[in-house]
């Protein structure tokens, strides 16, 4: 007997890549921000306790934007790399404002921003890249 991890029918990931494309998206936001921070400010000091608090920031407070992402390319049946990229560029800033708005600084912003087109185009990759969603 096999899992099946997607919908054939709709050309949807299944909830084990939904689940690790969120993982990897996560990760790379927070990398990618971590990364400007250092370039952009120059924060060196504390890098491995700055990433960790940033990814455990990231992984809660982006996660309501996700699942509504989710939700809507599923019952739109979208699979286009833009849409995921545009969502995760939304969600970044979003989730600052309704859950930090200490953090809304012009630089921390675009940093943010950055990490999240980042992230939706790392969650296209392993949710839907193989799936054709190249093509969609």
């Amino acid at each position: 007997m096999t899992a099946d991890n997607s919908s054939a029918t709709s050309g949807q990931p299944g909830i084990l890549f939904v689940a690790l494309g969120y993982i990897a998206a996560v990760l790379t936001a927070t990398t990618v921000v971590i990364g400007l921070m250092c370039f952009w400010a120059g924060a060196d000091n504390g890098l491995f306790q700055l990433f960790v608090v940033g990814l455990a920031y990231t992984f809660g407070c982006a996660l309501p934007g996700f699942i509504v992402t989710v939700v809507l390319a599923r019952v739109l049946q979208v699979r286009a790399w833009l849409f995921f990229v545009i969502a995760g560029g939304i969600d970044g800033p979003l989730s600052l404002v309704f859950f930090d708005r200490s953090l809304l600084e012009d630089t921390f912003v675009f940093m943010v921003l950055a990490g999240g087109l980042a992230g939706g185009l790392i969650y296209w990759l392993v949710g839907y890249y193989r799936r054709g969603g190249a093509a969609a």
